[in-house]
């Protein structure tokens, strides 16, 4: 699910919780290497929520027909989403028992019945609804299609799941489009049914491997790095460093004093680019300057 530059990004978030975690004991603050198995959460409650939002079509088409003056639609309802073919695998209880905390997930979020209304209207009321519901009869591609122009076209436009999720966990508004891609993906892709069953975020064992490195070396070399970091910038106190800027330094230092099988170009830029995105206007260049001028100085670093 994760490439390397969306790894650097929750490594990242996990130093950013452990460092606010200063009076807590170290146990604690390691809870926090954890939080990227939210993205398995995430990933699970996207799938819920197609789920809620089918089983909603279905009793949004009965109540129509029961309106004082039902239309020919409200009469002569097309049932296509509720028998969504691709969502059918979903429906089976023995898909979310193998991720049994999804429920309670739902729960929390309060993801009710005013919202799978919300849900459903969002989809109905769209040209793609529109065009699916035009026939009666549908193959598995076309409803997998379906589903695949849903979360492409109209899962990017609930605003009010992102405030939901934002309340939750604040890193979810950051992984929300990396889950959908990697949804989008599988369901391109026409993957089995048990291929959707993840239980980690990383690819492989050495994507994981990279995380907890760089997360727990980061941390053990954090006041070697603070005196590093010190002599390599000029004129700059380290309490007036912004703390997202000082993390993503020392993220950098510990690939390039141990991890010397990635290219330095490589992790520069990588961290040049997420400061772009998540510090101020200025880090970029101060993030740059610094690391150059270590890997300048530096006898110890080796790199390609």
């Amino acid at each position: 699910m994760l490439n390397r530059r969306q790894i650097r990004l929750k490594v990242m978030q996990s130093l950013y919780s452990y460092y606010s975690l200063s009076n807590l004991t170290v146990k604690v603050k390691k809870d926090h290497l954890f939080e990227v198995s939210h993205l398995t959460n995430l990933f699970y409650l996207f799938i819920k929520i197609l789920v809620r939002t089918s089983n909603f079509s279905k009793e949004f088409h009965v109540s129509n027909k029961k309106k004082f003056f039902p239309t020919e639609k409200d009469l002569n309802p097309n049932y296509n989403f509720f028998e969504n073919k691709f969502l059918k695998i979903f429906k089976n209880d023995k898909f979310f028992k193998y991720f049994k905390d999804i429920n309670e997930i739902s729960e929390k979020l309060n993801i009710n019945h005013d919202l799978d209304r919300k849900f459903f209207i969002e989809i109905y009321k769209s040209e793609l609804y529109a065009n699916y519901t035009k026939s009666n009869k549908t193959t598995y591609n076309t409803d997998a299609n379906f589903i695949l122009q849903v979360l492409k076209n109209i899962f990017p436009q609930y605003d009010f799941l992102k405030e939901l999720l934002f309340e939750e966990n604040v890193y979810w508004i950051d992984d929300y489009e990396a889950v959908l891609i990697f949804l989008i993906k599988k369901i391109k892709n026409n993957e089995k049914v048990e291929s959707f069953k993840i239980s980690t975020p990383f690819k492989n064992s050495d994507d994981k491997s990279f995380f907890t490195f760089l997360y727990e070396k980061t941390i053990e070399k954090n006041k070697d790095f603070d005196k590093i970091i010190e002599k390599n910038s000029a004129n700059w106190d380290l309490e007036r460093i912004a703390t997202i800027d000082m993390i993503l330094l020392k993220m950098g230092l510990t690939e390039f004093f141990y991890l010397k099988d990635l290219p330095y170009k490589v992790t520069l830029n990588e961290y040049i680019e997420i400061s772009k995105s998540y510090s101020t206007r200025k880090s970029s260049k101060f993030i740059n300057g610094v690391l150059d001028n270590i890997l300048l100085s530096s006898e110890e670093i080796r790199k390609k």
